[in-house]
């Protein structure tokens, strides 16, 4: 009983620290700029199964496929704002018209991927062929990258812009900073954390088409459970998903998960609206 304890912790923590790493990318768009940024999830499949074709394919080493699943993730997040959304902004598009473009450069991403490499899943390679857990990697750089990204939004100038722009962009506007160029910066960085959280996914568990949606999902679910508009809402509902869903597998199996993930959400946004993390907001 003990080792099984200990495995659904360790499971979990891995998963969690994938699905923290996501919520966080996903989070820096959508609590600074508002977009419901459902094409994280193509910027995900992309970055899966392009690490999986130089790793596994063409059997390059885990640095190069590692920096070039960051790099085509971050590269089409960017994209995506100056092609996409910046436009029709400028335009004066809503919200939920945002939202639906969004989804369909989703779908444009993933059905392309699907047609260049078939919707077969993607094994990863065999761990015994690997200098390095391919589980203890995907744990150890998702901490390291959550960890630094927290000291840069707390305790740097780029970290206090973010956040003023979170809060009040039209005023930070106002003091002399270019929104449209911080907001790029913005979707640089979602789009790096997806590409390295699919790429170490990938390594561990493979990827197929449509793996993106659920894992934008996940990531959707721990940004809200973990409190509205805070970073470490994000890492928290992320690990605390983690956990979760580890224990249903143990428990239930694995078809359980979305189901029991989104009963724990409605619960913790009836008894706390504001997430784990957030602040009551007073009453005027």
């Amino acid at each position: 009983m003990q080792e099984q304890l200990v495995q659904i912790l360790v499971n979990g923590l891995i998963s969690g620290s994938t699905i923290a790493l996501l919520a966080l990318g996903f989070s820096l768009v959508y609590h600074t700029t508002r977009i419901f940024h459902i094409a994280f999830a193509a910027l995900y499949t992309a970055g899966g199964y392009l690490f999986w074709f130089l790793f596994v394919s063409l059997q390059c080493g885990i640095i190069l496929s590692l920096s070039a699943s960051i790099l085509i993730a971050a590269v089409l997040s960017l994209l995506l704002w100056w092609l996409v959304y910046k436009p029709l902004i400028k335009l004066g598009a809503a919200h939920n018209e945002l939202m639906v473009a969004s989804i369909g450069m989703m779908m444009v991403v993933v059905y392309l991927i699907t047609l260049l490499m078939g919707d077969d899943p993607k094994l990863p390679a065999s761990a015994g062929t690997q200098a390095v857990s391919p589980r203890f990697l995907q744990l150890f750089l998702n901490a390291l990258t959550i960890i630094i990204f927290l000291i840069i939004t707390s305790a740097t100038r780029l970290g206090l812009k973010i956040r003023a722009f979170r809060d009040n962009p039209l005023l930070l506007g106002r003091l002399g900073v270019n929104n449209r160029y911080l907001t790029g910066i913005l979707f640089v960085l979602s789009g790096s954390m997806a590409g390295l959280g699919a790429a170490l996914s990938t390594n561990d568990l493979g990827i197929s088409p449509f793996t993106g949606i659920h894992v934008f999902i996940n990531a959707f679910i721990a940004v809200v459970a973990g409190g509205s508009g805070r970073v470490s809402g994000a890492v928290a509902g992320g690990l605390l998903l983690g956990l979760l869903q580890s224990a249903v597998v143990f428990i239930v199996g694995s078809e359980w998960i979305l189901s029991v993930s989104f009963i724990v959400l409605i619960i913790i946004m009836l008894v706390k609206p504001e997430g784990l993390t957030g602040m009551a907001r007073r009453e005027a």
